[in-house]
């Protein structure tokens, strides 16, 4: 007889049965040049799951030595890997090969941070420039209002306050 497991829904743990490797978790592909974005709703979306902790490496792979009962361990991979998977499906095809044989979710998101994610000083000067250029010019208030508000936002996300 199998040993039956029950993980609380609350634990991050916890797959609802809805969470499938083919869900995409949020509809902003990652192509190479918005990472930015990308990063932020598959951040904010891994947190409404209660799995931030799997990419930002909080939630560790358990060592050999703690292996002795594997409940922990297997739910541990289960979930890993689904992240994997989610992250995976939020990627254009053509980045895929890149990061397809990572195992693990924080070092495909710390893999892909290195490589995509732009040093601060010069993205702050950048945006600092986009917007004092900002004109509305043909556009609606509506419209060069949420331009302006989407380049404040960028810029108030680099610039953290200490």
């Amino acid at each position: 007889m199998s040993k039956r497991i029950v993980i609380d829904n609350h634990s991050p743990y916890y797959l609802h049965p809805s969470e499938v490797p083919g869900v995409a978790i949020t509809i902003i592909v990652f192509n190479g040049k918005n990472y930015d974005l990308w990063q932020q709703v598959v951040r904010t979306a891994l947190k409404a799951k209660n799995k931030l902790g799997f990419i930002e490496g909080t939630l560790k792979r358990l060592e050999l030595k703690d292996r002795n009962d594997p409940t922990e361990y297997n739910a541990w991979e289960m979930v890993n890997s689904m992240i994997c998977s989610w992250i995976i499906n939020v990627i254009d095809p053509k980045l895929h090969m890149s990061i397809a044989y990572v195992e693990m979710a924080a070092v495909m998101w710390e893999n892909l941070r290195k490589r995509y994610a732009m040093p601060n000083t010069p993205k702050v000067h950048q945006l600092k420039t986009d917007i004092a250029a900002c004109k509305q010019g043909g556009l609606e208030v509506v419209e060069f209002y949420s331009k302006l508000m989407c380049m404040w936002s960028k810029l108030n996300n680099y610039i953290k306050i200490p």
